[in-house]
């Protein structure tokens, strides 16, 4: 049940561009200063989540982590910025809930996607 709820979670955001703005933070599941996240980039996509500050802020540190190619809002691997945020969500919400299946998730789709 928790990996088809995680699952689901993820599917939700890949499939329901322009989700509307939850109660809680989804990573940690704070309740103040909520903001949107673009989980591919802003330039990239409208795949959100609704984050707290602190959440928002390591998430879009990661971003910038990222390949530089991600800065050019023309890139053509669009969907690769999309799998990268996907892992990133899911290894922090594991790092701010200790609830294994999204490190389990996060290492399934960097060996699916070949991120290191």
């Amino acid at each position: 049940k928790e990996y088809q709820d995680a699952l689901d979670w993820i599917t939700d955001i890949i499939e329901n561009p322009n989700r509307p703005k939850r109660n809680e933070c989804e990573i940690c599941n704070s309740n103040k200063k909520l903001e949107q996240h673009h989980v591919r980039g802003r330039k990239h996509g409208n795949e959100t989540i609704t984050v707290c500050k602190e959440c928002h802020e390591t998430l879009t540190e990661n971003q910038r982590l990222w390949d530089r190619s991600w800065l050019n809002p023309n890139a053509e691997n669009k969907d690769a910025f999309l799998e990268r945020g996907l892992i990133d969500i899911c290894e922090l919400k594991y790092e701010k809930t200790g609830r294994e299946i999204f490190k389990r998730i996060a290492e399934q789709l960097k060996r699916v996607f070949s991120y290191d």
